[in-house]
Protein backbone atom coordinates (compact mmCIF):
# COMPACT_ATOMS: atom_id res chain seq x y z
CA UNK A 1 0.00 0.00 0.00
CA UNK A 2 1.03 3.51 -0.40
CA UNK A 3 2.26 5.78 2.18
CA UNK A 4 0.06 8.44 1.07
CA UNK A 5 -3.20 8.44 -1.13
CA UNK A 6 -4.87 10.83 -3.54
CA UNK A 7 -8.33 12.82 -1.69
CA UNK A 8 -10.54 15.13 -3.09
CA UNK A 9 -10.20 18.76 -2.24
CA UNK A 10 -14.06 19.31 -2.63
CA UNK A 11 -16.11 16.41 -0.79
CA UNK A 12 -19.80 16.18 -0.42
CA UNK A 13 -22.35 13.92 0.03
CA UNK A 14 -23.52 11.40 -3.27
CA UNK A 15 -26.36 9.82 -1.60
CA UNK A 16 -28.88 12.34 -3.13
CA UNK A 17 -31.71 12.77 -4.89
CA UNK A 18 -31.73 14.45 -8.77
CA UNK A 19 -32.84 18.11 -7.73
CA UNK A 20 -30.44 18.02 -5.01
CA UNK A 21 -28.01 16.97 -7.40
CA UNK A 22 -28.67 18.99 -9.97
CA UNK A 23 -28.18 21.89 -7.86
CA UNK A 24 -24.62 20.88 -6.68
CA UNK A 25 -24.19 20.43 -9.96
CA UNK A 26 -24.84 24.19 -11.06
CA UNK A 27 -22.77 25.12 -7.59
CA UNK A 28 -19.61 23.29 -8.65
CA UNK A 29 -19.34 24.46 -12.09
CA UNK A 30 -18.26 27.61 -11.03
CA UNK A 31 -14.96 26.37 -9.52
CA UNK A 32 -14.21 25.27 -13.24
CA UNK A 33 -11.43 26.63 -14.76
CA UNK A 34 -9.65 26.61 -18.44
CA UNK A 35 -6.44 27.03 -19.11
CA UNK A 36 -3.74 25.76 -21.73
CA UNK A 37 -2.19 22.79 -21.12
CA UNK A 38 1.44 21.91 -20.62
CA UNK A 39 1.66 18.60 -22.74
CA UNK A 40 5.20 18.32 -23.21
CA UNK A 41 5.62 18.19 -19.45
CA UNK A 42 3.44 15.12 -19.27
CA UNK A 43 4.61 11.97 -17.61
CA UNK A 44 2.42 10.53 -15.58
CA UNK A 45 -1.47 9.95 -17.01
CA UNK A 46 -4.44 8.44 -15.42
CA UNK A 47 -7.65 6.41 -16.83
CA UNK A 48 -11.16 5.35 -15.40
CA UNK A 49 -13.78 3.53 -16.55
CA UNK A 50 -16.60 1.54 -14.90
CA UNK A 51 -18.65 -1.42 -16.03
CA UNK A 52 -21.95 -2.56 -14.36
CA UNK A 53 -23.87 -5.92 -14.06
CA UNK A 54 -26.52 -6.46 -16.02
CA UNK A 55 -28.21 -8.84 -13.25
CA UNK A 56 -28.07 -6.69 -9.81
CA UNK A 57 -26.37 -3.44 -8.61
CA UNK A 58 -22.59 -4.43 -8.65
CA UNK A 59 -20.29 -1.98 -10.51
CA UNK A 60 -16.61 -2.73 -11.69
CA UNK A 61 -14.39 0.00 -11.54
CA UNK A 62 -10.71 0.39 -12.89
CA UNK A 63 -8.05 3.15 -12.73
CA UNK A 64 -5.00 2.72 -14.77
CA UNK A 65 -2.57 4.75 -13.99
CA UNK A 66 0.09 5.12 -17.21
CA UNK A 67 3.67 6.05 -17.17
CA UNK A 68 4.40 7.78 -20.72
CA UNK A 69 7.05 9.33 -22.95
CA UNK A 70 7.01 12.28 -25.37
CA UNK A 71 7.47 10.88 -29.55
CA UNK A 72 8.15 13.99 -30.87
CA UNK A 73 9.01 13.03 -34.78
CA UNK A 74 5.17 11.23 -34.63
CA UNK A 75 3.32 13.22 -31.98
CA UNK A 76 2.18 10.92 -29.75
CA UNK A 77 2.46 9.19 -26.48
CA UNK A 78 4.28 6.38 -25.42
CA UNK A 79 3.09 4.47 -22.88
CA UNK A 80 6.48 3.24 -20.57
CA UNK A 81 4.65 1.23 -17.81
CA UNK A 82 1.34 0.67 -16.27
CA UNK A 83 -0.54 0.01 -12.82
CA UNK A 84 -4.08 -1.22 -12.55
CA UNK A 85 -6.32 -1.02 -9.63
CA UNK A 86 -9.94 -2.08 -9.13
CA UNK A 87 -12.45 -2.14 -6.78
CA UNK A 88 -16.18 -3.93 -6.70
CA UNK A 89 -18.90 -2.05 -4.93
CA UNK A 90 -22.77 -1.82 -4.87
CA UNK A 91 -24.02 0.83 -7.26
CA UNK A 92 -26.53 2.92 -5.40
CA UNK A 93 -27.55 5.98 -7.51
CA UNK A 94 -29.48 5.21 -10.73
CA UNK A 95 -28.57 5.80 -14.14
CA UNK A 96 -30.11 9.20 -15.97
CA UNK A 97 -28.47 10.59 -18.22
CA UNK A 98 -26.48 13.73 -17.26
CA UNK A 99 -26.34 12.65 -13.76
CA UNK A 100 -23.56 9.92 -14.01
CA UNK A 101 -20.54 11.35 -12.19
CA UNK A 102 -23.06 10.36 -9.13
CA UNK A 103 -23.44 7.32 -10.39
CA UNK A 104 -19.67 6.22 -10.40
CA UNK A 105 -17.65 8.79 -9.01
CA UNK A 106 -18.73 7.08 -5.22
CA UNK A 107 -16.94 3.96 -6.79
CA UNK A 108 -14.02 5.73 -8.47
CA UNK A 109 -13.32 7.56 -5.15
CA UNK A 110 -11.48 4.01 -3.10
CA UNK A 111 -9.09 3.81 -6.02
CA UNK A 112 -7.68 6.69 -6.12
CA UNK A 113 -6.91 6.47 -2.26
CA UNK A 114 -4.78 3.52 -3.75
CA UNK A 115 -2.12 5.68 -5.42
CA UNK A 116 0.32 7.96 -4.26
CA UNK A 117 1.14 9.82 -7.08
CA UNK A 118 -1.42 12.74 -8.39
CA UNK A 119 -1.57 12.54 -12.49
CA UNK A 120 -0.60 15.16 -14.69
CA UNK A 121 -4.16 14.32 -16.65
CA UNK A 122 -6.84 11.75 -15.73
CA UNK A 123 -8.74 10.77 -19.03
CA UNK A 124 -12.33 9.98 -18.58
CA UNK A 125 -14.61 7.80 -20.46
CA UNK A 126 -17.40 10.62 -20.37
CA UNK A 127 -18.12 14.09 -21.28
CA UNK A 128 -16.15 16.99 -19.72
CA UNK A 129 -18.10 20.37 -20.54
CA UNK A 130 -20.26 19.20 -23.25
CA UNK A 131 -23.31 18.50 -20.82
CA UNK A 132 -26.31 19.97 -20.01
CA UNK A 133 -25.22 21.79 -16.87
CA UNK A 134 -21.60 22.15 -18.32
CA UNK A 135 -19.95 19.65 -15.74
CA UNK A 136 -20.10 15.99 -16.93
CA UNK A 137 -18.11 12.95 -15.32
CA UNK A 138 -14.48 14.44 -16.04
CA UNK A 139 -15.33 18.04 -15.27
CA UNK A 140 -17.32 16.82 -12.07
CA UNK A 141 -13.37 14.47 -11.02
CA UNK A 142 -11.38 18.10 -12.03
CA UNK A 143 -13.52 19.96 -9.42
CA UNK A 144 -13.29 18.20 -7.00
CA UNK A 145 -9.33 16.70 -7.49
CA UNK A 146 -8.56 20.32 -8.78
CA UNK A 147 -6.81 18.62 -11.34
CA UNK A 148 -6.98 18.73 -15.05
CA UNK A 149 -9.21 15.83 -16.94
CA UNK A 150 -10.72 15.44 -20.89
CA UNK A 151 -14.09 13.60 -21.40
CA UNK A 152 -13.71 11.64 -24.09
CA UNK A 153 -16.95 10.24 -25.24
CA UNK A 154 -18.31 7.50 -27.49
CA UNK A 155 -21.76 9.44 -28.32
CA UNK A 156 -22.90 12.95 -27.86
CA UNK A 157 -24.41 13.81 -25.08
CA UNK A 158 -25.53 17.41 -25.73
CA UNK A 159 -24.40 19.91 -29.19
CA UNK A 160 -24.91 20.29 -32.57
CA UNK A 161 -21.88 19.70 -34.89
CA UNK A 162 -21.22 19.08 -38.57
CA UNK A 163 -19.78 15.73 -39.18
CA UNK A 164 -15.93 15.85 -39.58
CA UNK A 165 -13.93 14.60 -42.54
CA UNK A 166 -13.28 10.72 -43.09
CA UNK A 167 -9.53 11.03 -41.94
CA UNK A 168 -7.40 10.68 -38.79
CA UNK A 169 -7.00 13.50 -37.10
CA UNK A 170 -10.03 15.75 -38.79
CA UNK A 171 -12.46 17.31 -36.43
CA UNK A 172 -15.42 19.95 -36.27
CA UNK A 173 -16.65 21.77 -33.42
CA UNK A 174 -19.25 20.79 -31.19
CA UNK A 175 -21.39 23.79 -29.88
CA UNK A 176 -24.20 23.88 -27.52
CA UNK A 177 -26.36 27.16 -26.66
CA UNK A 178 -24.04 28.88 -28.88
CA UNK A 179 -20.77 28.03 -26.92
CA UNK A 180 -18.38 25.81 -28.27
CA UNK A 181 -17.65 23.25 -25.72
CA UNK A 182 -15.77 20.65 -27.58
CA UNK A 183 -14.99 19.09 -30.80
CA UNK A 184 -15.51 15.87 -32.82
CA UNK A 185 -12.77 14.10 -33.77
CA UNK A 186 -11.89 11.41 -36.16
CA UNK A 187 -9.40 9.44 -34.24
CA UNK A 188 -8.77 6.54 -36.84
CA UNK A 189 -9.55 6.78 -40.37
CA UNK A 190 -13.57 5.87 -41.10
CA UNK A 191 -14.19 5.54 -37.68
CA UNK A 192 -17.27 6.97 -35.70
CA UNK A 193 -16.10 10.10 -34.45
CA UNK A 194 -15.57 11.23 -30.53
CA UNK A 195 -16.48 13.71 -28.49
CA UNK A 196 -13.85 15.35 -26.73
CA UNK A 197 -14.65 18.24 -24.01
CA UNK A 198 -12.45 19.47 -21.77
CA UNK A 199 -13.20 18.68 -17.89
CA UNK A 200 -11.34 21.02 -15.68
CA UNK A 201 -7.52 22.67 -15.90
CA UNK A 202 -7.12 22.19 -19.38
CA UNK A 203 -8.75 24.26 -22.53
CA UNK A 204 -10.38 22.43 -26.24
CA UNK A 205 -7.44 22.68 -28.11
CA UNK A 206 -5.20 20.99 -25.62
CA UNK A 207 -7.54 18.29 -24.87
CA UNK A 208 -7.99 17.77 -28.94
CA UNK A 209 -3.89 17.27 -29.10
CA UNK A 210 -3.86 14.71 -25.83
CA UNK A 211 -6.45 12.62 -27.13
CA UNK A 212 -5.17 12.10 -30.39
CA UNK A 213 -1.57 11.62 -29.22
CA UNK A 214 -2.71 8.20 -27.44
CA UNK A 215 -4.78 7.48 -30.38
CA UNK A 216 -2.43 4.52 -32.20
CA UNK A 217 -4.20 1.99 -34.03
CA UNK A 218 -7.59 1.67 -32.47
CA UNK A 219 -10.52 4.66 -32.24
CA UNK A 220 -10.28 5.16 -28.47
CA UNK A 221 -7.09 6.36 -26.93
CA UNK A 222 -5.25 3.55 -25.50
CA UNK A 223 -5.29 4.52 -21.97
CA UNK A 224 -9.32 4.37 -21.94
CA UNK A 225 -8.97 1.67 -24.27
CA UNK A 226 -7.18 -0.75 -22.18
CA UNK A 227 -8.75 0.27 -19.03
CA UNK A 228 -12.72 -0.09 -20.68
CA UNK A 229 -11.34 -3.73 -21.77
CA UNK A 230 -9.71 -4.64 -18.32
CA UNK A 231 -13.58 -3.63 -16.58
CA UNK A 232 -15.49 -5.57 -19.08
CA UNK A 233 -12.94 -8.76 -18.50
CA UNK A 234 -13.33 -8.31 -14.69
CA UNK A 235 -16.93 -7.93 -14.41
CA UNK A 236 -16.84 -11.02 -16.98
CA UNK A 237 -14.65 -13.30 -14.06
CA UNK A 238 -16.21 -12.25 -11.26
CA UNK A 239 -19.57 -12.96 -12.76
CA UNK A 240 -18.57 -16.09 -14.33
CA UNK A 241 -16.55 -17.27 -10.74
CA UNK A 242 -19.81 -15.71 -8.02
Amino acid sequence: MPEASVEPLIKHRWDINIQEAKKLQCELAGNLRFCPFPIRKVKTVAAVDVSYSRFDKTGYAVLGIFEVEQNDIEKRFEIKKYDIFEHVDRVNFPYVPGYLSFREIPILLPLFRQISVKPDVILVDGAGIAHPRGIGLASHIGVIFDTATIGCAKSRLVGEYTEPDKTKGSYSPLFFNGKKVGVVVRSKDGVKPLFISPGNRIDIKSSTEVILRFCSRYRLPDPIRLIDMRTKALRKELQKNG
